[in-house]
């Protein structure tokens, strides 16, 4: 165990947010809670997943699916004839189960009973590797073993301050220094500028907005600066600037250079993530007068329709 525990990388373990143990005595955890942890875990916690324990500590496995069917068919190719690997067999194939797909997450009765001892604490850590796997531990183990876990900076925090780069490796300021065609034509990049809690639905390696990191935006100005300035980049490509507190057309506003303010297009849900997003990041003067310029515009210089104009009304709800 001493090995698997050395091979951790520092930051990979997180406390688990909403975990219980129902009366059944299965383990209940929150998909979406724990894919809000880190870009791996919403990479997994997208997928069928599949449970397991370990047969060398008491811990419990979460493959997604293709990973799952893997270690399955390793497990079955195992030498039966050896005892070592018939244990093995015989922990891991017969608590092997899948995991429905629900938000609600149960391990079965056994696999619970395995990882929390009697007397145990019902708290329980994650300890993610890759986008493909994780364990579940519990609380009093995993403490016992590295200390107290302490979760390092998000992938978006790290991007917002200059540290890291999104999925594909730019940084924010290599966005920011785009052209409006790029801007128009790429689609990967407003949900690392303007994220939001809800995971995307055009792609997984995107970061979702965490409450860690919306206690960041509240607490360093830094944080809220850089999004001032992303905003800023975007009140351009729409043909607005902010200006003495607020926002304002610039002059040559119109619907065929700037095509949000025809009826419809995905500029529309564009400006409703930015609108959220000014709002989850603590800055909701910003996304008050963000749709409040957006929805007087998008009527008296545009023809956007009422279904947009009441997104963008129920952005800061």
């Amino acid at each position: 165990m001493a090995k698997r525990i050395m091979s951790w990388k520092v930051g990979c373990v997180y406390p688990i947010p909403d975990a219980h143990v129902d009366d059944d005595g299965q383990l209940v955890l929150n998909r979406q809670s724990i894919g809000e942890l880190s870009p791996e875990l919403m990479t997994l916690m997208s997928d069928d997943v599949v449970a397991t324990a370990f047969p060398e500590c008491p811990a419990a496995a979460i493959y997604g699916y293709d990973r799952g069917e893997r270690v399955r068919e390793q497990l079955e190719a195992l030498p039966t004839m050896e005892p070592e690997s018939r244990r093995i067999q015989r922990v891991m194939l017969g608590h092997l189960h899948p995991l429905d797909k629900s938000n609600e997450l149960k391990l079965s009765q056994p696999v619970t009973a395995y990882l929390l001892p009697k007397g145990a604490r019902p708290d329980f850590c994650i300890v993610v590797f890759d986008s493909t796997s994780a364990e579940i531990w519990s609380y009093d183990k995993i403490v016992g073993i590295v200390g107290k876990p302490e979760p390092e900076d998000s992938a978006l925090i790290k991007f917002y301050r200059g540290d890291g780069t999104d999925h594909v490796g730019r940084t924010l300021d290599d966005i920011l220094a785009f052209d409006d065609f790029w801007l128009e034509h790429t689609h990967d990049y407003l949900q690392w500028l303007f994220p939001i809690p809800e995971p995307s639905q055009y792609s997984a390696r995107v970061p979702v907005l965490t409450r860690e990191d919306i206690a960041f935006f509240r607490t360093d100005r830094h944080l809220r600066t850089q999004q001032i300035r992303a905003l800023d980049r975007m009140l351009a490509f729409y043909g607005l600037k902010r200006r003495d507190g607020g926002i304002f057309p610039l002059p040559g506003l119109n619907m065929r250079t700037h095509i949000w303010l025809k009826p419809a297009g995905h500029n529309h849900l564009r400006i409703t993530r930015i609108i959220r997003s000014l709002q989850h990041c603590t800055q909701p003067g910003l996304a008050r007068r963000l749709q409040s310029v957006v929805i007087e515009l998008g009527r008296s210089v545009g023809q956007v329709k009422d279904q947009s104009i009441g997104y963008w009304l129920r952005a800061t709800d």
